[in-house]
């Protein structure tokens, strides 16, 4: 074996070498840089406190500040974070967590089994108005302290899909949350992730501020610890072109759910990372409100369906970018049932002939039918139907002209978040937008099962059918992966007969950044959902 002899000429060197690398190594460890995500306007929570608010950009923002339970990792799997593990019972009714050991929240209070029975009873709380995770923990008996480290949640149900509801939970310091009114917290978020939120300019973006006292507690990072990255901004962007290029103007690092129309910019060019990342659920289903005509009357909904032609949106908008999403889950969706995608093939004269049974009908020289002997409805009043939704309004306009040459008139209108929830609460909507984003089949339960027709609920439509709310209750009560979707498959068909939604397309989430400037940015398994825990960015 050779003897190597090293003088105290090149020792010296090799010393003055090795202190350099570490000190630059400790620089790139301490700075990891300022991260500037652009995304759509839409994206913008109403409130940042997701414990209240429903939309997953609010979750996603809310998992900077503070961990989950449980994570759903880039390869989708419940992997540990603040709890190390957890058990269910064999009947699904009672859940027990273990929690990982010498976690604090950012203001020093001790994260344990007090910390989160005190959140998971704060969802439950009706004073907070959790607008969905209440739903989606579900209505528990209990939440008992077993030990500082352990926590016990009881149901008299069988709820087998908590670990899909806990990934996304946040929880947050039960100090700061007693400290300041639900409408303060948002604005003064605490936590124990690797962020503080410290700017919330309203319109305009968010700024996350490394928090030093960081442990490193979710599993996807791969070092303990603070972060590297000092700063993190989201810019939300409301012109799809800024959008497109406001990573090639070098106003942002990366641009998180770019526009269609400008994928070709990226995907060829070697300069930049381009990815995309299709998002099991729904897709971007607009759903039906059947309490009053004219989508009481199934054959009008019926109709409906027969005019839309959702690949043509897909060619004239998206150069056939986007996703199939022909039923109630969307195309790439584990648990899809693919009779959603032969039901209602485009048909201008089957939509024709629903439409003339229903009391429709087209007066002579006019573009639009009118009521003709309809039940609670004037003679003479034009087939207008409302079309709301909070993006992606180019797909209602090209359905607008398919539906028109059926002779109805489809009237769509963009709405914020709050004012959607306002209509729903009313009931004052006929085709409402309706986005659950998991692989999940349990988001089937949140959307059908006529018991969540309640305020916070999901079951928006009016629809009422016993077999339908068996069929998705399964969902939250049977263990077995394979039963579940099979229950989810024959849901789906109900749910299509009846016609009760319409489904458009699935949008994948497209992502570009310059490739030597932004390393270590993961994407989520569901694609709207990322990690910035290992990003740094080049100086």
């Amino acid at each position: 074996m050779p003897h190597w002899r090293v003088t105290s000429k090149y020792r010296s060197l090799i010393v003055a070498f090795a202190a350099s690398t570490a000190l630059s190594g400790a620089a790139l460890a301490q700075s990891g840089g300022n991260l500037r995500i652009a995304m759509p306007a839409n994206q913008e929570p109403a409130s940042m406190d997701g414990q209240i608010d429903p939309y997953q950009s609010t979750w996603l923002f809310n998992s900077f500040v503070t961990d989950p339970l449980v994570v759903l990792d880039p390869t989708g799997k419940y992997v540990p974070a603040l709890a190390t593990s957890w058990e269910a019972s064999p009947d699904g009714k009672v859940w027990t967590f273990t929690l990982r050991d010498g976690v604090t929240f950012q203001d020093g209070t001790k994260f344990d089994a007090e910390a989160v029975k005190f959140n998971l009873e704060r969802i439950a709380d009706p004073k907070t108005a959790s607008a969905q995770l209440k739903n989606d923990i579900g209505p528990f008996t209990k939440v008992e302290v077993l030990d500082p480290l352990t926590v016990r949640i009881t149901y008299d149900t069988p709820w087998v899909t908590l670990l899909d509801a806990m990934r996304r939970a946040p929880l947050w310091s039960p100090t700061a949350a007693k400290k300041y009114s639900v409408a303060e917290f948002q604005r003064n978020l605490v936590g124990t992730g690797p962020f503080r939120l410290t700017e919330w300019k309203q319109n305009d973006r968010l700024v996350f501020t490394k928090w030093d006292g960081y442990g490193g507690w979710n599993p996807v990072q791969t070092k303990k610890g603070p972060v590297d990255l000092d700063t993190l901004t989201i810019r939300f962007i409301g012109e799809a072109s800024v959008l497109g290029n406001i990573v090639k103007t070098g106003d942002a690092d990366i641009a998180f759910a770019l526009p269609p129309s400008v994928i070709d910019d990226y995907k060829d060019d070697k300069a930049y990372t381009f990815t995309s990342k299709d998002q099991s659920g729904t897709g971007l289903q607009m759903v039906m409100n059947v309490r009053k005509p004219p989508l009481s009357d199934l054959r009008v909904r019926q109709a409906i369906l027969y005019s839309a032609d959702q690949n043509a949106v897909n060619d004239v908008l998206f150069d056939g970018y986007y996703a199939k999403s022909q039923g109630p889950l969307n195309n790439n969706h584990p648990c899809y049932w693919d009779g959603s995608s032969t039901m209602y093939k485009t048909d201008a004269k089957k939509a024709a002939e629903l439409l003339d049974a229903a009391g429709w009908k087209l007066p002579a020289g006019k573009p639009i039918r009118e009521a003709s002997g309809v039940a609670g409805v004037t003679d003479g009043t034009p087939l207008k139907i409302r079309y709301n939704v909070l993006h992606h309004k180019e797909i209602g306009e090209v359905l607008q002209q398919q539906l028109r040459k059926s002779g109805i008139d489809l009237a769509v209108e963009v709405i914020p978040g709050p004012v959607q929830i306002e209509r729903i609460r009313n009931r004052d909507f006929e085709l409402m937008y309706e986005r659950q984003r998991s692989p999940d089949p349990a988001i089937l339960d949140q959307v059908w099962n006529s018991k969540w027709d309640q305020p916070g609920g999901w079951a928006w439509t009016g629809f009422k059918d016993a077999k339908l709310d068996e069929t998705v209750g399964k969902l939250r009560s049977v263990p077995d992966v394979a039963a579940r979707c099979e229950a989810a498959k024959e849901a789906q068909k109900i749910i299509m007969d009846n016609a009760l939604m319409l489904p458009t397309l699935s949008d994948p989430v497209f992502v570009a950044f310059p490739t030597a400037k932004v390393k270590g940015f993961q994407i989520g398994s569901e694609g709207n959902w990322f990690f910035v825990n290992n990003t740094t960015v080049q100086k």
